[in-house]
């Protein structure tokens, strides 16, 4: 027993060393501290419950408990109360699943009408142990606030100015686009197998995450999905769920299509990030039994598809020989050298459940895609060195023809995108056919940056047109290696001193971290984008607090970029905000699907053709056929 005899100032802290191999490893048992000074706060302790997350779509809630190991005579079930009335109500009793040790609850028929507290219960020798949070109330009459953050690298953790900065902001919704953890988080060693151990390594810094941001995921819903570092892999080319060994792997430098953990393993990373997810309709495992979790989720009249953008995506061996890094394009490759029908980028199931989704909009008024990164190569230096890359095959800009496909299905619905990975905040116009026709993007920052990109296409003379008003350095339209003109409104770029920097916190605001913020107006359908830095005084409102071109509000039709061929007669409704959707007749193409704002609206068309419109929902929907351009701008059709 040790006794301080001194005088006590500041904190009690149990210090946890970089694992060095070879060196000693031990574990604490039974610490105890006592002292008039001591105070007990058994509100922070951690576990046993470690933290919940939870969604709401569609009045059906879903939460995962999220729990350490659980041995065989411990209990093997959490309870789920709701204080109603002034009272506990005990709700719901779910299981513990004995690998990922999640417990998952699942109401079809919430009322989102109001705050209503939860708490839940576990108990440990006869003792409950309770973990507090509150469903809140469907934000639906007011904007809704957005947080987005990727990336988190543990040289900053635990992000306390980012997570107190994001305390304040307050938001509705938070997602987290992928990378919650890092191979090498918390100094621990990195153990692939056997499974059970690799499933214990990733576990133990999946808790980090917990640690870092279960206070405010603990009251507001919370989207989370894996991107390719919590399935362990720098880069991840899916390939449908294909396993690839250990020794193809490491031979060819993470730039080989497939999984390298077992499907257990993935599985356990799916459940524990994405458990709280809607369900969705084809749930089916891979061939190789792995799981997926792509979905829809509808909240505040916001409709968000959640796909996996490296799930299902081909590996770049399928057009490029060689060994190392063929990912990284440090030459300039022939025209269509890197172009396959072959390749894939969201698989047929994404697509045909974003087809569906675009069309579907029950209780929507603006839609969002999420995924882990961008779809355009906008990334131009990497790694310490600071090495110009000509492209690089991990972006969504390749393969460029399947990733023109899924801009082409977000263009018809005006969709959004929400992203990060690129440890770069980017805002960005996609294009398809021409420049700037395609909707818009807004990359996150990393919560903490630790491999270093820059996009700084000015320092390598690249040309580039239509530079934003602002007149910042490395904006305007510039093309990338895969063909895609992209028009680069913002990007905010680290500063290149950071490595001799000994503050962690200083440290990862020079290299570019923080978070963003984005505010959809549903009676005004526009969309604000924010994006702050990791030491922003969020309490003082200055430019200092954002990145350079941040914020930037734009309307939900701006993300469908194309001119007009001609416009349709007027559409003069009787019932305000009615769903339309535009049909060309000739290839049978969805033109356009939306949610009309008001009772008037003009459709703008893209091809010479008749169109059919279906307009309306459910009894009240109306079918009109042989719409033609009209020319005559007095020209009304009233539905």
């Amino acid at each position: 027993t040790y006794r301080y005899t001194g005088e006590l100032e500041g904190l009690i802290a149990v210090e946890n060393n970089v694992y060095q191999k070879g060196g000693n490893t031990f574990w604490w048992n039974s610490i105890a501290l006592e002292g008039s000074k001591v105070k007990h706060m058994p509100e922070n302790s951690f576990g046993p419950v470690l933290w919940a997350m939870y969604t709401i779509s569609r009045h059906t809630l879903k939460l995962t408990a999220q729990l350490p190991p659980v041995g065989p005579k411990d209990s093997q079930e959490v309870e789920l109360q709701f204080l109603k009335e002034g009272k506990w109500k005990k709700e719901a009793i779910s299981g513990i699943d004995p690998v990922s040790f999640t417990a998952i609850f699942n109401f079809p028929e919430w009322d989102s009408s109001s705050d209503i507290p939860y708490r839940l219960v576990y108990s440990v020798d006869g003792k409950s142990h309770n973990y507090d949070g509150t469903v809140r109330r469907e934000p639906s009459d007011r904007p809704l606030r957005f947080g987005g953050l990727t990336c988190q690298h543990w040289q900053g953790y635990p992000y306390r100015p980012l997570v107190e900065n994001l305390e304040k902001s307050n938001p509705d919704v938070l997602y987290f686009s992928g990378d919650q953890l890092y191979e090498g988080n918390g100094g621990y060693p990195i153990k692939r197998q056997p499974e059970d151990s690799a499933i214990l390594n990733y576990l133990g810094k999946w808790y980090m995450f917990g640690w870092a941001f279960g206070n405010i995921m603990r009251d507001r819903p919370t989207i989370c999905t894996p991107d390719d570092h919590d399935v362990y892999q720098g880069n991840l080319w899916g390939e449908g769920g294909k396993p690839i060994s250990l020794e193809q792997w490491e031979r060819a430098a993470d730039a080989k299509g497939g999984f390298v953990q077992t499907p257990k393993m993935v599985n356990v990373v799916n459940r524990t990030q994405c458990g709280h997810l809607p369900d969705i309709v084809n749930s089916a495992t891979l061939p190789s039994g792995m799981t997926t979790w792509y979905s829809h989720l509808v909240y505040g009249r916001i409709s968000f598809a959640i796909v996996s953008d490296r799930a299902f995506k081909s590996g770049p061996e399928m057009v490029r020989n060689g060994e190392g890094r063929i990912d990284h394009i440090t030459e300039r490759p022939e025209p269509g050298e890197l172009e396959s029908d072959e390749l894939i980028f969201l698989g047929e199931r994404q697509l045909d459940f974003l087809r569906d989704w675009a069309t579907d909009w029950n209780g929507a008024d603006m839609k969002v895609l999420l995924s882990q990164t961008l779809f355009a190569n906008v990334g131009t230096h990497h790694g310490p060195e600071k090495q110009f890359l000509f492209g690089d095959m991990d972006s969504g800009g390749w393969p460029k023809s399947q990733r023109d496909e899924v801009l082409k299905i977000m263009r018809q619905a005006c969709a959004f995108h929400i992203n990060g990975d690129q440890h770069l905040p980017f805002m960005v116009q996609y294009s398809v056919d021409n420049p700037r026709d395609g909707g818009w993007t807004f990359c996150t920052p990393a919560i903490s940056t630790g491999y270093p990109r820059w996009g700084q296409p000015d320092l390598v003379n690249k040309p580039f047109f239509d530079r934003p008003d602002h007149n910042l350095p490395n904006t305007g339209c510039y093309k990338d290696i895969f063909g895609n003109d992209n028009y680069i409104y913002a990007v905010g770029n680290p500063v290149d001193d950071f490595e001799g920097e000994k503050n962690r916190y200083v440290k990862c605001q020079k290299k570019s971290s923080g978070f963003g913020m984005v505010t959809f107006d549903q009676t005004e359908r526009t969309i604000k984008m924010e994006a702050f830095r990791f030491l922003a005084d969020i309490d003082r409102d200055s430019e200092e607090n954002r990145f350079p071109g941040w914020p930037l509000t734009i309307n939900q039709m701006d993300n469908d970029g194309r001119r007009p061929f001609g416009y349709l007669p007027r559409l003069q409704l009787k019932r305000s905000d009615q769903i339309l959707k535009i049909i060309n007749e000739d290839t049978e193409e969805l033109v356009l699907s939306m949610r009309i704002k008001g009772n008037s609206f003009i459709p703008a068309i893209f091809d010479l053709a008749k169109y059919t419109l279906i307009i309306g929902e459910a009894e009240h929907e109306k079918t009109m056929t042989g719409i033609e351009i009209s020319s005559d701008p007095n020209s009304v059709i009233t539905v």
